[in-house]
Formats: structure tokens, C-alpha cells, sequence
């Protein structure tokens, strides 16, 4: 059973599509990142609909680019971009284990909104982050972490790497769901190697007053 939590209109709401795809709805507007072409991946995905739009992979299909609303604000590649009071900045990273020899080049976001800091590590296929990416991630309120290996991290790689940035709330994403065309992982791999409690809920409602002390919470978003 999912915990019930009380929540107003102020508070901050995350959602996961499945894949890499997270939308964040804050007071300030609406981002999306990494949205899917339904017919690639075998999920519904969402209606595009959002003030931000995040993309970090470095070649999104066209199938991608077409479903995105015109007046969206559309990030695709490092750098510092502010938009309706969010701010958000994109570093370079590998897509794969051997220095993009495979996959190529990839973008890490770090997004400010209602104060809270968030990490999405997008298409990250490192085996680990350099000291100067470690940096540039700081101390995160969320992290969503790829985990299902494949073409994100595997899961006991994606479990030490968000125990070393030790964020508040870690959001595992990219591993295997029913109906995803993509290969990956279950999502017990990660689990049982993260070891702490995971708690279950359709959407996840936070403000920063509610976000926890002195201990990192493992959540796990329905698709």
C-alpha cells in the first residue's frame, strides 16, 4: 500500500513516465525531462505540454523532437538556462562505460525550483563521476539515478554512486517496467543493493520543509 501523504497546492509534484522521462510541476512552471516516442519504447509517455523541456541524450530521435510543444523552452546540451524562475544548468558526462567510445556524450542537469535542488543524471552510463562532476552535483535535495543497466548504469554501480553523492530522496529510473520495449533490469537489483526501505507511491509530493534529516529515503515512482 502506498503511504498517504497531506500535501497542498504549494507543494512540488514528480512524476515518472517510465525510461529516463520525469516531469516536475512546481509553482513556477512545468519541466520535462527526457521525453519518449511512444511507438520506440512501448509506453504511453506523457502529452507534451511543458514550459521546460530537458533532453540528455545528444542525438533524441526525430520521433522525440516532433512530439515537443512549440512554445516549450527546449534544453539540449550543457550550459545555464533560466526560464519562469527556474534554473537549471547542464554538464557533460559519458553515455557509456568506455568514455562515450560507444554511446557517446550525455548531459547531467541540475535544476533549482520552489528552493529545492535537483539532479537528473539523464542517459549517465559512468561506471563513476569525476571529481569536477561530483562538484558541479553538489549536495542534491532529489536525485533520479539511471539503474537498470543496459544502456544506464547497472545496478550495483547506480547504488554506490547515489550513495556517494547522498542526496535526500533517491529516484531510481531506466530499469525494466511491463510493456517497455527497452532492455533493463528489474528494479530489486538496485533495491537490494541501496538497502534501505522503499516506499511506493503514484507521484511523489514535496515541498522543502518536508524533506527528511540526516537520512536519504529511497522512493520508487509507478509508471
Amino acid at each position: 500500500m502506498c503511504p498517504i501523504f497531506w500535501y497542498d497546492l504549494s507543494d512540488m509534484n514528480i512524476s515518472w513516465y517510465g525510461g529516463r522521462c520525469i516531469r516536475i510541476e512546481s509553482k513556477e512552471g512545468s519541466i520535462l525531462i527526457d521525453p519518449f516516442d511512444p511507438k520506440e519504447v512501448g509506453l504511453r509517455g506523457p502529452n507534451i505540454k511543458d514550459d521546460l523541456v530537458l533532453i540528455s541524450e545528444y542525438a533524441p530521435t526525430k520521433g522525440v523532437l516532433e512530439r515537443i510543444n512549440d512554445d516549450a523552452f527546449v534544453i539540449r546540451g550543457p550550459g545555464e538556462y533560466e526560464r519562469k524562475g527556474i534554473a537549471v544548468k547542464g554538464f557533460v558526462a559519458y553515455a557509456d562505460s568506455q568514455k562515450g567510445k560507444e554511446l557517446g556524450l550525455c548531459t547531467i542537469y541540475m535544476i533549482v525550483a520552489e528552493d529545492m535542488t535537483i539532479c537528473h543524471l539523464g542517459a549517465l552510463g559512468q561506471e563513476s563521476l569525476t571529481a569536477e562532476q561530483l562538484e558541479a552535483i553538489g549536495d542534491p535535495d532529489i536525485l533520479f539515478i539511471p539503474a537498470g543497466g543496459q544502456s544506464a548504469l547497472h545496478p550495483k554501480e547506480a547504488a554506490a554512486l547515489a550513495m556517494q553523492i547522498e542526496p535526500k530522496i533517491i529516484v531510481p529510473i531506466m530499469y525494466a517496467v511491463p510493456g517497455a520495449s527497452y532492455a533493463a533490469e528489474k528494479l530489486d537489483k538496485f533495491t537490494h543493493e541501496m538497502g534501505l526501505t522503499v516506499e511506493k507511491m503514484d507521484k511523489l509530493r514535496i515541498a522543502k520543509k518536508a524533506l527528511p534529516v540526516d537520512q536519504t529515503q529511497l522512493i520508487v515512482l509507478e509508471v
